[in-house]
């Protein structure tokens, strides 16, 4: 199954959103929780490039960056841009993030809207 939206989790308690999901709220440990969607676009904050990159990744240099949302979450994911700057607006995309004994293994990327 492909999902097409990220979907994490929002404290009733706080207020605090949160992805990936969690069973506890972080900030003030209620477990009242509710699913949310995180949103279809963001603003990456900061990001590095790894030339030393797990068994498995063929995206050289592998950039990984901090995407910050509207409600103020901020997912930490791979970024597939040819030029990556900070404050360009990204996409999650479902794909292929790496490979693991042949078998391809899919999360949420980000790409250039």
């Amino acid at each position: 199954m492909m999902p097409n939206k990220m979907i994490g989790v929002k404290c009733t308690s706080c207020g605090a959103v949160y992805y990936p999901k969690r069973d506890c709220c972080p900030k003030c440990r209620s477990i009242k929780l509710e699913e949310t969607e995180i949103g279809d676009q963001g603003e990456l904050i900061t990001y590095t490039e790894l030339w030393a990159v797990p068994k498995g990744i063929s995206q050289m240099p592998l950039v990984l960056g901090i995407v910050q949302f509207a409600s103020g979450t901020r997912v930490l994911g791979q970024v597939s841009a040819k030029e990556v700057k900070v404050g360009m607006c990204l996409k999650p995309v479902w794909a292929v993030v790496r490979k693991v004994q042949e078998k391809e293994v899919h999360g949420f990327k980000f790409e250039p809207i």
